[in-house]
């Protein structure tokens, strides 16, 4: 299920349009998870003074939401979301969960949100610094981002907001609803076109569980190709080997030919030791997670060492690149 972020100025309005949003998708029928620092037992100022407890603020918003994101129902996260980079990092968690996303931009004039601040009790108010901090840093979120997009604008001083899609205004409860229809895609306009499910990529996606012993049987079926090598290179008599054929891995993955791996001169042990070495960082680093079994292993080892050694000199070089 979708989630919305809603992002703005201090004391700017957001918590009231994001309690009418929970309103909205009550009526539509689904649960709703609101998710701010008041759900968190957080208190505004010591929330926001200094980067360190700034950055926890944020560190603790992003946990709730990514355990709650993806069931069935709606989250809203109801915050300031000032910085560019923070809306990025929310934009992959919903990557990650394959859900809905759209920004809900709260545009209050910083006057007005500084004398809506000074109207709330002092227990409710921002300290005059870390108003003017917070105002002060503020990334306006733009359409042209993905992670700012589908982007829905609010300017409640007036009622009035725009979508991402057209510049006229329209009222408020318009685009309310317009927010509730792309997350829910009821109808094939524009917006719900926009707002499409995210598909997890695999650097948002949570790597799959293996076996503790996963990295020793890589290491072994490594060595296992090595030693065929060398059995070859000694066959012949310490020449080139020519051609090593390595039985049981199949060069399509599955039951096809056996794969091959070409040598025109002779390789030292010391030489593909350090291949392997290379190799097993590569794996631990980059493809671990496609490496799921012995077989796969000593397939990928091959392919490398058939790139590595293809350079001229033994291709040193290009076992470099690898890593």
């Amino acid at each position: 299920m979708p989630l919305v972020v809603i992002c703005g100025q201090p004391c700017s309005g957001k918590s009231t349009l994001a309690a009418k949003l929970v309103n909205l998708f009550q009526e539509a029928g689904l649960p709703v998870e609101l998710v701010d620092e008041l759900s968190l037992h957080l208190e505004r100022n010591a929330a926001y003074t200094g980067t360190f407890n700034e950055k926890n603020t944020r560190a603790k918003l992003k946990s709730k939401t990514e355990r709650v994101v993806g069931r069935k129902g709606v989250t809203i996260l109801d915050s300031i979301n000032n910085i560019k980079g923070y809306r990025y990092e929310l934009w992959c968690v919903a990557r990650a969960a394959g859900t809905r996303y759209c920004m809900v931009h709260v545009d209050t004039e910083v006057s007005q949100c500084r004398q809506w601040n000074e109207a709330r009790p002092e227990a409710e108010r921002y300290k005059q610094d870390i108003f003017d901090d917070l105002a002060g840093r503020f990334e306006r979120p733009d359409a042209r981002n993905r992670w700012d997009a589908p982007l829905f604008t609010l300017h409640p001083a007036s009622g009035t907001g725009t979508t991402s899609i057209g510049e006229d205004a329209e009222p408020e409860a318009d685009v309310l609803a317009g927010v509730v229809r792309a997350m829910l895609d009821e109808q094939p306009n524009v917006q719900a076109r926009v707002a499409r499910d995210l598909t997890p990529t695999m650097a948002t996606a949570n790597p799959t569980l293996l076996a503790t012993n996963t990295l020793h049987e890589i290491d072994q079926a490594a060595q296992e190709i090595l030693n065929a090598i060398t059995e070859a290179q000694a066959a012949a008599a310490g020449g080139a080997a020519e051609v090593v054929r390595f039985p049981g891995v199949g060069s399509g993955g599955g039951g096809g030919p056996p794969q091959e791996l070409e040598l025109r001169r002779p390789v030292s042990l010391a030489e593909l030791r350090r291949h392997k070495r290379a190799f097993l960082k590569l794996a631990t680093k980059i493809t671990f997670a496609r490496l799921q079994d012995a077989t796969a292993a000593k397939r990928m080892f091959v392919d490398y060492l058939r790139t590595a050694l293809a350079g001229e000199g033994g291709g040193g070089g290009a076992a470099g690149e690898y890593v």
